[in-house]
């Protein structure tokens, strides 16, 4: 009870410490919106450096940390340009919206990956070590770096908060809700310790708060961001999607026999170990929006 209690005591002081810093990038338009791709850039690349480190396996295969690194860096670079180079005006050699870009850029540090393989390493591994420098670039700094176009939109602040908060509600209610009335396991390999008592209290709680974020946005800020019933349908997005986010993480641990992504945040583990969900439901928040007429 009492390491609960000193962990815990870690997680609050790791959150009144960081949470500012973080809402603070994400909510200020000032200095030509650099801070969110500051934010989107440090944290997608710790969560990829994490994942890196983690998948190591030394002779049977790792990833080309610098190069996936580099990537991740241009990644969310382009998405800062696509997202505010015309608002602002920034001058560069390609059209915004043009992907060939970003293709350029991207082929040209896989060629340089593959011409490392071949001549600087075994050739055991290499399928491994190539696959793993790819997806943790796709997956975690691509998919993250979504932030930055939900940023760039309309209400872009009130999304990603609203996202933010919603996610955090649904971990934090699948977690009571296990812990109460959690009677029947899963049964899931990666996570056998979750219950179904706990996601649907999960459930309930996110598709609640978002209904009632979506008031108070509504009332006191007069900002319409959805109708209620698509405020309830994305509650279930987000519970859905930041469920799947935790649990994918959770396979790569226990395949990488890990109990946490790093330790950069006392009491939480790692970088990737806070914003899991929000991988995931980052780019299903954006596109939903792109879909539905709202970007």
């Amino acid at each position: 009870m009492k390491e609960i209690t000193k962990n815990t005591i870690k997680r609050i002081g790791s959150a009144v410490v960081f949470l500012p810093i973080y809402a603070a990038g994400v909510v200020t338009d000032r200095f030509y919106c650099i801070p969110i791709l500051l934010v989107s850039t440090i944290i997608s690349l710790v969560c990829l450096w994490e994942f890196y480190q983690m998948a190591d396996r030394g002779k049977e295969g790792k990833a080309f940390v610098f190069e996936g690194m580099t990537v991740g860096l241009i990644i969310n670079v382009f998405m800062y340009l696509f997202a505010f180079g015309r608002r602002f005006s920034i001058p560069v050699f390609f059209d915004y919206g043009d992907p060939r870009g970003i293709m350029f850029f991207i082929m040209l540090i896989i060629a340089l990956t593959l011409f490392l393989q071949l001549f600087t390493r075994e050739i055991r591994g290499a399928t491994y070590s190539l696959g793993v420098t790819v997806f943790g670039v796709i997956f975690i700094v691509g998919f993250f770096s979504h932030i930055i176009l939900l940023k760039s939109l309309q209400n872009g602040v009130y999304y990603i908060l609203i996202l933010n908060a919603v996610v955090m509600i649904n971990d934090s209610g699948a977690f009571f809700g296990g812990v109460l009335f959690g009677r029947h396991r899963t049964g899931f390999a990666v996570s056998p310790n979750k219950t179904w008592e706990g996601y649907i209290s999960g459930l309930l709680f996110c598709v609640l708060a978002m209904i009632l974020f979506n008031f108070i946005f509504d009332y006191f800020y007069q900002v319409r961001l959805f109708s209620y019933p698509a405020a309830g349908l994305l509650g279930v997005i987000f519970s859905f999607m930041g469920n799947i986010g935790d649990l994918v993480e959770s396979v790569m641990k226990r395949d990488n026999d890990v109990k946490d992504s790093g330790s950069i945040i006392p009491g939480h583990g790692g970088m990737w170990d806070v914003f899991d969900a929000m991988v995931f439901s980052m780019p299903v928040f954006y596109y939903y929006l792109v879909l539905t007429g709202a970007a």
